[in-house]
């Protein structure tokens, strides 16, 4: 297997696609999820109250894991616990704790599909159990997440500051599972984020709307829906009205879900999640919220009329049996004008990938500093699957994009450095194959290098995988001669 880099600045890198995929749930009237019964001309497409034409078909029990995937690595859905003490008393949060306990209890001790858990807490995004189906494994993450004083919970002050945590929180479960294959659901167990509306806080709030915008495509294209689960969670509408539980799942703004106000929780109407509330019951609602997020048809289509001008572009699904009820996303908003380039693009999201992301198995090994370069010298390794591979006559390629950034103990971005890959390889299954392909790397470590994030996509299918040399792997590597260079 060969390879072959191109040191381009500028990789070619499809930021979205023509493509438009959506997730959809069909419930009968008593609210129980339809999974059999319905074919591609059972369901109609309309977009701007246009007609498209659907371009492909999948039926729920396509959607199924492999006998041995834990890495949500197939086309079945993952489920993505998200316990919340940013948002949430000490008390309510140890109701939410109980209740993930309770649901995970009664699964089988492999579940159909792989889970992980995170946590929201005052600071950060914490994963506490990546990607498993083994349920022990998951039960023991939750019983053992520490509780902690939910300081900003308690003081308006911090708001605003919850608000944009909260939602930098759903960009970073994107971000970590862009280009994974499947439907990814996001069981926030909490409040989320508080609402943020016109009445208290005026014009502060004009610099938020391109922000939550970026944030609702950005779950979009990853294929993330958001469903919140809470006793007693408000939800309030674009024009103040406050939702009542027969219409948790109606339609709300004149344009789209984020007319003015910010509002976490419509943040689920948006990616064709689910909102439950006003009832004790959580560890049901956590199994309603999964049946929903696990039993759903997958369609696309190639919009009839594209526009890059960043407005909202409603989207509407509906079967030919009235009796049924479709949830799914409901519309997203056009690549804006003065959208990120590629480049510019790759560094957002390496930046704010606190979380590890395993679309693609990367690691590191031969650390060696080269301080009067002031350069860390390393390899990189990279499993051949899952990277794309195209081609015939024998001989196949995959195109990536490898970037490298040097970050500060703040995350200040210290150095940065882009290049486009081409792997060659003459087997007939490359993604069959074990040996692994190997990348001799350099990356700059100015002053105050704390770390040096490694992050490899796959131009095709957006898979992304990410590795760290932390600040521990920095300092214990060994010297290398001056002006010398690793072969």
């Amino acid at each position: 297997m060969a390879q072959q880099g191109n040191t381009d600045s500028t990789p070619s890198l499809r930021l979205t696609t023509s493509l438009v995929i959506l997730d959809v749930t069909v419930l009968d009237k008593s609210g129980h999820p339809v999974t059999t019964g319905l074919t591609k001309d059972d369901f109609s497409i309309t977009e701007e109250k246009q007609p498209q034409t659907i371009f492909s078909f999948e039926a729920p029990q396509e959607h199924v894991a492999n006998g041995d995937d834990e890495s949500g690595l197939s086309k079945a859905p993952t489920t993505i616990l998200v316990l919340d003490q940013l948002n949430d008393s000490v008390d309510e949060f140890t109701l939410l704790q109980k209740a993930a306990h309770d649901y995970l209890a009664t699964q089988p001790a492999t579940l159909p599909t792989p889970a992980e858990i995170l946590v929201a807490t005052n600071t950060s995004l914490e994963m506490v159990q990546g990607y498993t189906r083994n349920r022990d494994d998951l039960i023991f993450a939750v019983d053992h997440v520490p509780p902690a004083n939910a300081f900003k919970f308690a003081k308006s002050d911090f708001d605003g500051e919850r608000a944009r945590q909260s939602i930098d929180n759903l960009k970073q479960i994107a971000v970590q599972n862009r280009g994974v294959p499947g439907r990814k659901n996001v069981l926030w167990l909490g409040r989320g984020g508080p609402n943020l509306n016109r009445a208290a806080y005026g014009t502060i709030l004009d610099g938020w709307a391109q922000y939550v915008h970026a944030a609702a495509n950005l779950l979009v294209e990853a294929r993330v829906s958001l469903f919140v689960v809470f006793p007693q969670l408000k939800v309030i509408s674009t024009h103040g009205v406050t939702l009542q539980q027969t219409d948790r799942d109606a339609n709300h703004g004149n344009n789209g879900p984020f007319t003015g106000d910010v509002n976490f929780a419509l943040f689920a109407k948006e990616t064709g999640g689910s909102l439950f509330f006003n009832r004790n019951d959580l560890s049901t609602e956590i199994g309603e919220a999964v049946a929903q997020g696990t039993s759903y048809y997958m369609l696309s289509y190639r919009p009839s009329q594209t526009a890059i001008d960043g407005k909202f572009r409603s989207v509407h699904v509906t079967t030919r049996n009235p009796n049924l009820r479709v949830i799914t996303k409901i519309g997203y908003f056009s690549l804006p004008k003065n959208a990120p380039d590629p480049q510019q693009q790759i560094a957002i999201d390496m930046y704010d990938a606190t979380l590890p992301m395993h679309a693609l198995e990367l690691s590191v090994s031969d650390v060696m500093r080269q301080s009067d370069m002031r350069t860390v010298h390393f390899v990189l390794h990279v499993k051949p699957s899952h990277l794309g591979w195209a081609g015939e006559n024998g001989t196949k390629q995959a195109n990536l994009v490898l970037g490298m950034l040097s970050l500060s103990h703040g995350k200040k971005i210290l150095a940065t450095h882009f290049q486009t890959v081409e792997l060659h390889s003459s087997a007939a299954d490359p993604d069959a194959v074990q040996e692994e392909v190997r990348f001799k790397l350099s990356a700059h470590i100015p002053p105050k290098t704390q770390m040096v994030r490694v992050v490899l996509r796959v131009n095709d299918n957006g898979r992304t995988g990410t590795a760290d040399l932390d600040a521990k792997m920095l300092a214990n590597a060994p010297e290398m001669a001056a002006g010398s260079a690793q072969k």
